[in-house]
């Protein structure tokens, strides 16, 4: 078995709404996901023994990782031989850009393109939702409306109108633990979420974002996180990085996920640059990014 390197994208939530507990401990969401350019490296290699090697030593060890629990998971389920998985980190922890999905996937594809016999792709998204709720997403990437626990992925097109998006993310700093943010948001949140209905602006976006074609101008609009209020709340040092972005006047800002990065959308390249150099300038670690459409192509050894 030769080897194989994957680009393992970031993602984030345009927009982001908690509909409701489920009666399996999971909350249904509805979101607007975009795969973005900033992107971890995976590389994976035969080796005697299933491993994983990670430049950034914060990153939680092999068996705790999701990439190598990934890699795990195939080997059982799918049969293939050992590989030594080398991650190298771009993509912030704790950060709502599912980072740690991103990896898994790329796992994931990477051992499927390896294999005698791949999976076809909805075992693949079978496999992956046993491992994290983000996780069949990044296996697909583009744009999607992702809905359910994020078992349901409808893809869709941008329809530009004459728009050129540039996404400008904030670092505050701080992690957030996905489990505490929902623990704190299901407070108001009951299993039948009677507040949220097909009326609400962002709802009525996706769902006429699911017939096919994404309205740019609609969006920047109505875009809104759920887990802002929580998590700015909770931790200031956040709600100082959205007002410093803000401040830079973008034609929208919101939240990724559960946090911590927030975001700006920009629709003038040299003015998104502008405010990344003033945001550097304040101490912040800012990316400066551009959407992907599709997942970049497995590149796999001969």
């Amino acid at each position: 078995m030769s080897g194989c390197s994957v680009v393992a994208h970031a993602k984030l939530n345009l927009g982001l709404r908690v509909l409701g507990r489920r009666q399996d401990g999971y909350h249904d969401l509805a979101s607007l996901f975009q795969t973005v350019d900033l992107a971890d490296d995976v590389t994976l290699t035969p080796s005697a023994q299933l491993s994983l090697q990670c430049d950034d030593g914060d990153v939680p060890p092999e068996t705790q990782n999701l990439a190598w629990r990934a890699a795990d998971l195939y080997l059982r389920e799918a049969g293939g031989k050992p590989v030594h998985i080398d991650l190298v980190k771009r993509i912030p922890m704790g950060a709502g850009l599912g980072g740690g999905s991103a990896d898994a996937a790329a796992v994931l594809r990477g051992l499927n393109r390896l294999a005698s016999r791949p999976l076809a792709a909805d075992q693949l998204g079978h496999l992956g939702a046993q491992l994290g709720s983000d996780v069949p997403f990044s296996i697909q990437g583009g744009t999607m409306v992702v809905e359910g626990r994020g078992d349901r992925l409808t893809p869709v097109e941008w329809d530009p109108e004459g728009l050129e998006l540039h996404y400008l993310l904030v670092d505050p700093g701080t992690q957030v633990n996905t489990p505490w943010a929902f623990s704190q948001l299901g407070r108001g949140i009951s299993s039948q979420n009677t507040v949220l209905s097909s009326s609400d602006p962002y709802l009525s976006f996706l769902n006429s974002a699911r017939g096919g074609r994404v309205p740019v101008r609609r969006l920047l609009e109505v875009i809104v996180n759920d887990f802002q209020p929580v998590v700015e709340r909770a931790k200031p040092i956040v709600a100082r990085a959205s007002q410093a972005l803000a401040a830079l006047t973008p034609s929208a800002c919101s939240m990724t996920g559960s946090g911590s990065v927030v975001y700006g959308i920009y629709v003038d390249r040299i003015a998104a640059r502008h405010a990344a150099e003033q945001l550097r300038r304040q101490g912040y670690p800012v990316f400066l990014c551009t959407p992907v459409p599709e997942p970049v192509s497995t590149h796999c050894g001969e």
